[in-house]
């Protein structure tokens, strides 16, 4: 059985991004990018311990958009996204 962390959630790390976000896959060989729309602390197979995970509404310019509205993502795997060229983390949008 699955149990919660002892310290949650006193001791457990913010999320990274949070509800609306911009972001984009990385180090994915994927252009893929969108708007996040929901996020989960669950246990990680790939990590000790848990991790956050985000639901990721791709945007209709994203390459999965034809197949997939939606994907869940770790938050190792995505990067701040804007399109705003005075944000310090600005990035081109994909093609």
């Amino acid at each position: 059985m699955i149990h919660l962390p002892a310290t949650f959630p006193e001791q457990t790390p913010a999320p990274k991004f949070q509800l609306g976000d911009r972001v984009r896959f990385v180090p994915l060989p994927t252009e893929d990018y969108g708007i996040i729309v929901g996020l989960q602390f669950v246990p990680t197979a790939h990590l000790p311990g848990w991790g956050w995970r985000y639901t990721l509404w791709l945007d209709p310019q994203s390459p999965s958009r034809a197949w997939a509205d939606s994907d869940l993502v770790w938050e190792d795997d995505l990067q701040r996204f804007t399109l705003d060229p005075a944000d310090p983390l600005f990035q081109e949008q994909p093609v």
